[in-house]
């Protein structure tokens, strides 16, 4: 594949690179079975000479053992094309689907955020599976599309060459219809793919969503975005049905309509002496049937519209190569610092010209409200995102200017929202350090405090959770991750309110067992609680998408009043629950 510019016909058959040779043979196999084809009806003819010739019956015997070993000779040639296309297009899709998983892991962050999961579904399945109808069937059918009619011309030129054009009379008028009626049709198969990808979208992200949807009650009537994917799909399809169908019931018709100008003509050529009984016999059984196989033709050019389709959505895909590092240099030191850094999600702006530091070997929070920013500078320094302006550094490194391992070398994430892979506990924690042995396991556990957590499954560490972490609560996955990313042992660690689910007294122990054991890395920890980041290093203060203040919690309470309103929020908050636990336990010692 060279570049995401070629031609999707060019990119298709340049995916069959290395098996030419093997498809080459079926094609020529499946001409040549189609000249067998056309055997049966020249021995047919030739029957009817030699029986109006009052021939023995060794002639006719003879005749039906030609005819039994052009039958088998077609079948075995059918069989060792279709062998050897069937054979070739698993090879070219088990290749393709690699290829396609191997830049998915090469693609960045950002270009895969901006597909659906179900659009990607649909490339590496869908798209790629209509490959093997052209590569396994198409071509060997059409190669005998094409000879049959091609060999029947020529068989009616050796008999007459007015009986050749009589057979194909019919022909020019049906391609011009057939190109008027579907002048469109590019355009409304772009649109149908397009309703396709919406609707698969849609579909994934109800199954996301149903244990939420039976929660409430609701069912697939519910999701807007579900149905409005399948009103579109159905409008769609409706459309193309009533533009087609017509016109291809014409182009059936004025195919088979040759018969009306090969007959009267054969007759004639008959009356005259020009040909004989059996020559017309030959000529109007073949050429009757001589157009039928433009019908897979036709076929083929509405389902080729398909196939090229997604070789066109696969070029950008195959077009990526392996992420290289850029200029921005070696890291060393371990400080993290946002420089002017700007990013948008759409026309809301996360980050606005924001500059801030996290001192090496420091434990540096970040506060503020909702949608101040953070969770975006979590995502910047863990590569799911790009900055749209300035620059990320860890260690006086450029973070763009690094490739992926080099990145995810230097910093680990453990988010609000973790994701666990279906397998075992251990699987999913190895995903960091596949080479992490039983001491760092179990170290990595205890920070996270999930170590009584998993000594108490029934298999422990090899328990097998579910798709998503299922098995697990929110908590558990929460604790499960962390462990995952303190076994990376990354000098840089982000932790995005990755303690949401824990209650108090866990959040304060992780926290407490953090800073003692992991002392010499950079902490870069968001939290909402400002009571477990009290005795951070340094504090920073976000506020729409900028850094408004930044020190010790002491330091802030004094001048930032931002930072001393979300503190007293909270402390009242706290007071009022402690309050309302006082008031119901006295309300139960009252009732006894």
């Amino acid at each position: 594949m060279k570049n995401a510019t070629d031609s999707p016909f060019a990119s298709l058959l340049s995916l069959l690179a290395g098996y030419r040779l093997k498809l080459g043979v079926a094609v020529l196999l499946a001409i040549a079975a189609a000249g067998l084809e056309l055997l049966p009806y020249g021995l047919l003819c030739a029957s009817f000479g030699l029986l109006l010739a009052g021939a023995g019956a060794d002639a006719f015997l003879r005749l039906c053992l030609w005819l039994a070993l052009a039958l088998a000779g077609k079948y075995l040639l059918y069989s060792i094309a279709y062998f050897l296309s069937h054979g070739a297009a698993y090879q070219i899709l088990m290749q393709t689907r690699q290829r396609l998983a191997r830049r998915m892991a090469w693609a960045p962050l950002p270009w895969l955020q901006r597909h659906g999961s179900g659009e990607l579904k649909k490339l590496l399945m869908q798209d790629v599976e209509r490959l093997e109808q052209f590569i396994a069937h198409h071509l060997v059918e059409m190669a005998a599309a094409l000879a049959a009619p091609a060999l029947t011309a020529a068989v009616l030129v050796w008999l007459d060459w007015r009986l050749a054009l009589a057979a194909l009379a019919t022909l020019p008028l049906a391609i011009l219809f057939q190109t008027f009626a579907l002048g469109d049709m590019d355009a409304r198969m772009h649109r149908y793919q397009q309703a396709v990808a919406d609707l698969n979208n849609a579909s994934v992200e109800y199954l996301r969503g149903i244990a939420v949807m039976r929660a409430f009650r609701q069912d697939a009537r519910s999701s807007e975005r579900m149905r409005g994917a399948l009103r579109r799909y159905g409008e769609l399809i409706e459309g193309v049905t009533r533009g087609t169908v017509p016109g291809w019931s014409v182009f059936m018709v004025l195919l088979n309509a040759n018969i009306v100008f090969l007959l009267p003509l054969g007759l004639w050529l008959l009356q005259r002496g020009e040909i004989d009984l059996s020559g017309l016999l030959l000529a109007v059984l073949l050429g009757n049937g001589m157009l039928k196989p433009l019908f897979k033709l036709m076929r083929f050019q509405g389902q080729i519209r398909e196939i090229l389709d997604g070789v066109a959505r696969m070029l950008p895909l195959l077009a990526l190569r392996p992420p290289e590092a850029g200029d921005g240099g070696s890291p060393d030191g371990r400080d993290v610092a946002l420089e002017g850094v700007s990013f948008r999600y759409g026309e809301r702006a996360a980050l606005r010209d924001c500059t801030l530091s996290a001192p090496a070997g420091s434990m540096t929070a970040l506060v503020g409200p909702s949608g101040a920013g953070k969770s975006t500078v979590a995502a910047l320094l863990g590569g799911l995102i790009e900055a749209q302006q300035g620059r990320v550094r860890i260690g006086g490194a450029d973070l763009a200017g690094l490739d992926e391992a080099r990145r995810a070398g230097l910093v680990a994430v453990a988010s609000q929202h973790p994701f666990l892979f279906r397998g075992s506990l251990l699987d999913n924690l190895k995903l960091a350090n596949p080479n992490a042995d039983e001491a760092a396991l179990r170290r990595a556990l205890r920070i996270a405090q999930a170590e009584e957590l998993v000594d108490a499954l029934p298999d422990g560490v090899n328990c097998v959770v579910g798709e998503r972490g299922d098995g697990l609560s929110g908590g558990e996955r929460q604790r499960i991750a962390i462990a995952r990313a303190l076994l990376a042992d990354t000098p840089v660690l982000v932790l995005d309110e990755c303690t949401a689910f824990a209650d108090s007294r866990t959040e304060q122990r992780f926290f407490r067992q953090l800073r003692e054991e992991c002392s010499g890395k950079t902490l870069l920890v968001i939290a909402h609680r400002l009571y477990t980041i009290s005795d951070a290093d340094r504090i920073v203060v976000l506020d729409g998408g900028e850094a408004v203040d930044a020190g010790r919690h002491d330091e802030l309470l004094e001048r930032c009043s931002l930072y001393r309103d979300m503190w007293q929020a909270q402390a009242l908050a706290e007071s009022w629950a402690l309050a309302g636990t006082e008031g119901a336990v006295a309300m139960e010692d009252g009732h006894a």
